[in-house]
């Protein structure tokens, strides 16, 4: 789901959802409660590009590459490989700037000496891994660059008793791999009282002692100028980088990265009455001279590369650090990359390697999520990888050798994965079951695969066939899986006559506008190039407005999905469609939607050529703009996106009883505690209502059939009856809902209006008491 709805309330979206598909010109051809053939497949997510300190994401066009790598190698190594007690020796043990130094220039058992370092070595490794790129700490927290840095503080590689540029020579050796190029780079640098202290005013508790001093202000500016030059250096000297890996961008460790960028102005542009001016011999200006930021400078020179978010600019994915496994929903709106150590530290120390299950359990739960991972790796003083890290990614290569299909260029789904057991990618035409350690037995059953109809099933790893029914819903029962070859990742494939997820027949086709923003490039054709990067916009501010496509032909049409320029904005609009381009039928009549959500989905059965959307109300200051107009022929699921309940009496969340995953567990309200258990999808249905999916299980709330008032909710598997369907009635209170079950009229209640850890979930009439109330947000 956009990242916007993942962030915000979301009322106001689904609302104008069930306008949307209760209005279609042709009746939907389900009767209303009734129960569907197979529950049709979600729309794949859209990810908006937005702007941060003045710098706008990459569009999908360029951060796709590491959306379909899938696999990536960190590398850890500097000065901390000497000691061998990992990349934070220097801040643990608070090793003084002079003393660290030893570890470069002092010839002892300790000393960084890099005697051995063979980039193509490293190179070949990430291969044999697997790896589509590789990622090298340039600059770490204690200071000690790679390269020959130009600057008067600098500490270097190019200095004495090194004299190398080893970013040069990894640059080149993973290049000559056919490898994506990333470095990574931290602004912190511990040698700096000024980190600690950058107003000279009050410095943060430190390792070495440091306390406050005014001339720590001017201490922390040349740090920052040091930072500006290193980053110019990085991004001109070395060929085209597809990475920056930012480290570090909160200030004296404190805050997060986001609350340091007013020291290191990490965004588009400098300000100039920043209190710690950059020297222009060390930044960067654009073509009217104005002063860059960080990644206005690194845009500048590299403007296809993607970056993290650590600099405290938004990034253009996120980074989930640790060796954590992923939980929960499928990961939507945005890119996640996980990063882990194979070691205990991310620089290299003794300690012991992670087994070759648990590092699986990471990576295979990170695919079907839909994110991509980076594992780390920590090479000796030398600059040798030790045997034992060397061997697992090794390991972990004969997997991808096998099974890599399954893994690079796919996406998570298109059902989300249930924790411990099973999770799927896709990619086409094409579906994966991955299989995890924790799922029991050689059968396995799929949810409904829509419309499509299933050609073949098989065994990634062999290639095999394999038996397979489908039954009258369209799930796929597949037998003799072969859970002993990959036990921590089994991998079947089931290959369908058609594409996994709907196609957007509107992609490519001639559109036209009743007017265009033609000086700035808005043209309607931009509403229907797949990029949502790029929009059409009206040109003028005024309403009636309208964005049309033709579809080629007459066509079977069950939905849109547009994307409006703004989020958070309320636009009115009303979706027609005609077979002759002359005579029009309202499909979708949004014209007094309170909706502001960037993305709305409209469903319903038609026949037509020509769609069109008609903009009928805008705020003020806002034109008529939209950067999607997405037409589907297919039935589709609508995913909300993954919510909490929130009770107005207790404050406590509805909760799946002890974290169950069976049929039947009672639903209770317990305090707030991220768990998957406590966390909803929201999938409408044709009438307006929704189930509602928990993440952890999978299956719905429901109302127990035949079950009498003061009855205890649960969860079941879902079979689309009405006691599973849900409305949400507004309450007096703004902002809260009731939750109403569609067979019986009775809503979500907290028994005897408790407040306690624990209380019981049960079905009662409705009363206007705020034990009824919930409050529905998007974790």
């Amino acid at each position: 789901m956009p990242d916007y709805i993942s962030r915000r309330s979301v009322l106001a979206g689904m609302a104008a959802m069930t306008v949307a598909a209760s209005v279609g010109s042709v009746a939907m051809t389900t009767p209303a409660y009734a129960a569907a053939a197979a529950d049709p497949l979600p729309l794949p997510p859209l990810r908006i590009p937005q702007i941060d300190l003045g710098l706008e994401q990459q569009p999908d066009s360029k951060i796709q590459w590491l959306q379909d790598a899938k696999l990536g190698m960190f590398i850890h190594w500097g000065p901390y490989a000497g000691p061998a007690k990992g990349e934070w020796y220097m801040h643990n043990a608070a090793v003084t700037p002079a003393n660290y130094r030893k570890y470069v220039t002092d010839a002892t058992s300790e000393q960084f000496t890099a005697d051995a370092y063979n980039p193509a070595a490293w190179a070949q490794l990430a291969k044999d891994f697997g790896a589509k790129y590789a990622t090298l700490t340039t600059r770490h927290h204690d200071g000690f660059a790679l390269w020959p840095l130009n600057h008067p503080n600098a500490w270097s590689s190019g200095q004495a008793p090194l004299g190398r540029d080893f970013v040069k020579d990894y640059v080149a050796a993973v290049r000559a791999a056919g490898l994506r190029v990333g470095l990574y780079y931290s602004p912190i640098d511990w040698r700096y009282p000024g980190y600690y202290d950058v107003t000279g005013t009050n410095c943060a508790t430190n390792p070495w002692g440091y306390t406050t001093d005014p001339a720590h202000k001017e201490n922390a500016r040349i740090m920052k100028t040091e930072v500006y030059q290193s980053v110019k250096e990085l991004v001109t000297q070395y060929g085209v980088i597809d990475d920056f890996w930012w480290d570090g961008g909160w200030v004296a460790e404190q805050g997060t990265d986001a609350a340091g960028a007013f020291f290191w102005e990490p965004g588009q542009f400098r300000e100039t009455a920043n209190q710690w001016p950059v020297d222009a011999a060390y930044g960067e200006t654009d073509a009217s001279g104005k002063p860059l930021g960080l990644m206005g400078m690194v845009r500048k020179h590299q403007p296809d590369i993607v970056a993290t978010s650590r600099s405290g600019w938004k990034g253009d994915y996120d980074s989930d650090e640790g060796p954590g496994v992923p939980s929960g929903a499928i990961r939507t709106g945005r890119l996640v990359e996980k990063v882990f150590s194979v070691g205990g530290t991310w620089g290299y120390s003794n300690s012991a390697v992670m087994g070759y299950g648990t590092a699986m359990d990471i990576l295979v739960n990170c695919w079907v999520r839909n994110m991509t991972v980076m594992v780390n790796v920590g090479p000796d003083r030398h600059g040798t990888v030790s045997t034992a890290q060397a061997n697992l990614l090794r390991q972990i290569g004969t997997f991808m050798t096998a099974c890599g299909q399954s893994v690079y260029g796919t996406r998570g789904g298109p059902w989300n994965p249930v924790d411990g057991q099973y999770g799927f990618t896709y990619k086409d035409n094409t579906f994966y079951v991955h299989l995890l350690s924790g799922y029991s037995g050689t059968t396995f059953t799929t949810p409904p695969v829509g419309d499509a109809q299933v050609t073949r099933v098989f065994d990634v790893r062999s290639g095999g066939n394999l038996s397979y029914t489908v039954s009258a819903d369209g799930r796929v029962a597949v037998t003799g899986i072969d859970r002993t070859t990959h036990p921590q990742d089994s991998v079947v494939g089931v290959v369908l006559d058609r594409s996994v997820q709907p196609a957007d027949i509107a992609a490519g086709r001639t559109a036209t506008a009743s007017s265009e923003e033609s000086s700035k490039g808005n043209t309607a054709a931009k509403a229907v190039d797949g990029a949502t990067a790029t929009r059409w916009c009206a040109n003028d501010s005024n309403t009636g407005h309208w964005l049309k496509v033709d579809l080629g032909s007459t066509r079977s049409l069950t939905g849109t999905r547009i994307a409006f320029e703004l989020d958070n904005t309320n636009y009115r609009y009303k979706i027609e469609g005609s077979t002759d381009n002359s005579t029009w039928t309202t499909l979708a009549d949004l014209t007094t939607t309170t909706s502001t959500s960037q993305v709305q989905i409209a469903q319903f059965r038609t026949q037509a050529r020509y769609v069109r959307v008609t903009v009928t109300g805008l705020p003020d200051s806002v034109w008529a703009s939209i950067r999607n107009l997405e037409v589907y022929d297919r039935p589709f699921g609508a995913d909300l996106g993954t919510f909490k309940l929130v009770n107005r009496k207790s404050g406590k969340v509805m909760d799946v009883s002890d974290a169950s995953t069976a049929d039947g567990a009672n639903l209770i309200q317990w305090p707030w505690t991220g768990g998957t258990n406590q966390q909803w999808k929201l999938v409408p249905n044709s009438d307006g209502s929704y189930r509602l999916s928990n993440v952890k299980s999978g299956k719905v709330l429901e109302s127990p059939g035949n079950s009498t008032q003061g009855a205890d909710l649960d969860q079941w598997t879902g079979n689309d009856g009405d006691n599973q369907w849900w409305k949400l009635v507004p309450s007096a209170t703004s902002g809260y809902y009731r939750l109403v079950n569609v067979r019986n009229g009775w809503c979500a209640d907290v028994k005897d209006a408790s407040t306690a850890d624990g209380a019981h979930v049960i079905q009662w009439p409705t009363t206007g008491g705020d034990n009824q109330d919930w409050q529905i947000l998007a974790v």
